[in-house]
């Protein structure tokens, strides 16, 4: 079996997820709108943890966790560390993730993004010394609303691109 077959859509799912969570939104919308937008980066990574543990390494994570951190200007290993600790505890679990259906898979998902989120958004406001806002709840919400929509897709996706 070839090690790197189908290996190029991990780091093209990543990349997407890396762009989705810095683009811009459309001038002209609320502001209450930016609270809607989900933590791509951790469903992304979620998905891999379920479906291909063996194909996310743990100083990858942490790389591109780091890589994410300077591209959103936030505390350098900030979102190394989120990222790690979710992989760790979803590398320990993912043989029990995936006999769970994809509604428990969307609640799992939930608790991981908002402890992540939570977590990150003390640091920050530790560092900035503004107050913690209540944004990584909607923004958890709807991340785990959107798991049941993209992992067929994406299951689909690794099939075609033969990822073992």
């Amino acid at each position: 079996m070839n090690p790197l077959r189908g290996g190029w859509l991990v780091g093209v799912t990543f990349f997407a997820a890396a762009a989705l969570a810095v683009a811009h939104l459309p001038a002209g919308l609320p502001d209450w709108v930016a609270w809607l937008r989900p933590a791509w980066v951790p469903l992304v990574l979620f998905f891999w943890l379920v479906e291909r543990p063996h194909r996310i390494g743990l100083i990858s994570v942490w790389a591109f966790g780091l890589l994410l951190d300077v591209v959103r200007s936030e505390p350098l290993g900030l979102n190394g560390f989120a990222l790690v600790v979710m992989a760790v505890l979803g590398l320990s679990t993912y043989e029990r993730l995936r006999m769970i259906n994809v509604f428990q898979q969307a609640a799992t998902l939930l608790l991981l993004v908002l402890a992540t989120e939570l977590a990150k958004g003390i640091v920050v406001s530790l560092a900035q010394g503004a107050p913690l806002s209540g944004q990584f709840v909607a923004s958890a919400t709807v991340t785990a609303v959107l798991w049941p929509f993209l992992v067929g897709p994406l299951r689909w996706a690794t099939w075609r691109a033969g990822t073992a």
